[in-house]
């Protein structure tokens, strides 16, 4: 039975509020690696009514494979934090009585795959990790092939793949119109991070080093959103400027693109002051920086690279250089007090009395402890922490954050 097309219906697991658009990115590279099948997508996170949105595309399609993303189970905010997975499981329920296969996966369901199938037991396959290479497999499997050596009691697990061998991510499937304003696609190239942030989880979800994409498959990405209609696009990986050489010859590559979209990336500290003009003539028209600590305590217990005496010098080149700068901290950290707290209020007024009020942003959050990231191990041995915890502060600092953050949430 091998060979055989399916219908197969891609969905974006709804966000269960309204939030600003994100491209399914994730999604948009399924649609590339199932060429030979028949691939229709839904971005339910876009839908008033998500579950009659479904119902409807159900209906239209008459699938008979429905794989769902799930990117975040939570929005990781302190102290009111969002649970997705509500919304989730609104879906869950719509497909309850559906007789197709359904396969679930994403960033935020491959960090709990098992907790997640035990409250939902509608899944029949997890998929954990990538599956652009695993997911047509799983496909023939169910056409009759061989059941992969990955896939065991419904939970695949397959080896991550070299990304100069997976296929093109397909755009066409989530219409550009659907996502105005910035940020509005997302442009990949590079998973996995040789970095040791203590609270982070990209090292167990992309591996312990940097996997880059050919140039030319990126640069192939960007003429893709181009003609696809987006007025922007987002780099989405975790820092977009290491490795050293291969950011170096993208940018190089991406200056040579003409009519590129305005874009913006993640980049850290160490990133050469005189290549932050390289980026601006690139195209590139925000950056953030996530230092997350202020102190060299804290700098050092949070296992961050680099230096973070770079920080001000970094923030200050890329504003003067015209670029739109964000600035990413943690309330509480290890290694970090109340005095802390006070110096990263200080360092977001600084910043935005003296480099622009309107262009410069300070955002400053709460660690959420996740499975897999080395803190959690450290103070949660053995826990999955699949409900919310959270380093927070103590004390007064507790208190300032509290009130920090419900003026933020009342002003949006």
């Amino acid at each position: 039975m091998n060979g055989v097309c399916l219908r197969v219906l891609l969905v974006q697991s709804p966000a269960g509020r309204r939030e600003a658009p994100i491209y399914p990115i994730g999604l948009a590279y399924l649609a590339g690696a199932l060429g030979s099948h028949h691939c229709s997508g839904i971005d339910l996170s876009l839908k008033e009514s998500p579950g009659k949105a479904l119902k409807a595309e159900l209906d239209n399609t008459n699938p008979e494979v429905v794989a769902v993303s799930v990117r975040n189970i939570d929005d990781s905010s302190y102290p009111v934090t969002h649970w997705y997975l509500d919304s989730f499981g609104e879906i869950m329920e719509v497909l309850r009585g559906w007789e197709g296969t359904v396969i679930a996966g994403g960033a935020g369901f491959s960090i709990y795959p098992e907790r997640i199938m035990k409250l939902w037991p509608r899944i029949d396959i997890a998929m954990v990790g990538e599956g652009e290479l695993a997911l047509p497999m799983l496909l023939d499997h169910l056409n009759g092939a061989p059941e992969p050596s990955w896939l065991h009691q419904g939970i695949a697990n397959p080896p991550r793949p070299s990304l100069d061998s997976i296929p093109l991510p397909d755009y066409s499937i989530f219409p550009a119109t659907d996502y105005p304003g910035r940020g509005s696609a997302g442009v990949q190239t590079r998973r996995g991070c040789v970095f040791n942030c203590a609270y982070c989880t990209y090292k167990s979800l992309g591996g312990n080093g940097f996997r880059t994409r050919p140039i030319e498959h990126v640069l192939r990405d960007i003429e893709e959103i181009t003609k696809q209609g987006f007025d922007s696009f987002m780099f989405v990986d975790s820092v977009f400027n290491h490795p050293q050489d291969y950011y170096t010859q993208l940018v190089t590559a991406i200056s040579e693109v003409e009519n590129v979209p305005a874009w913006g990336a993640w980049l850290s500290e160490s990133v050469s002051l005189d290549s932050l003009e390289d980026i601006y003539k690139a195209g590139c028209r925000w950056v953030d920086f996530s230092p997350d600590v202020i102190t060299e305590k804290g700098w050092k217990l949070m296992g961050k690279g680099g230096y973070l005496k770079r920080l001000w010098p970094a923030v200050r080149k890329a504003r003067r250089t015209g670029l739109t700068v964000g600035v990413n901290f943690f309330s509480a950290s290890p290694g970090e007090n109340f005095f802390a707290l006070v110096q990263k209020f200080f360092f977001m007024a600084k910043a935005r009395v003296l480099l622009g009020w309107g262009n410069t942003f300070i955002n400053i959050g709460t660690i959420r402890l996740y499975k897999g990231a080395p803190l959690s191990e450290k103070l949660h041995p053995g826990e999955d922490l699949f409900r919310p915890v959270f380093y927070r502060p103590r004390g007064l600092a507790d208190t300032v954050i509290r009130v920090f953050q419900a003026i933020r949430r009342r002003r949006r």
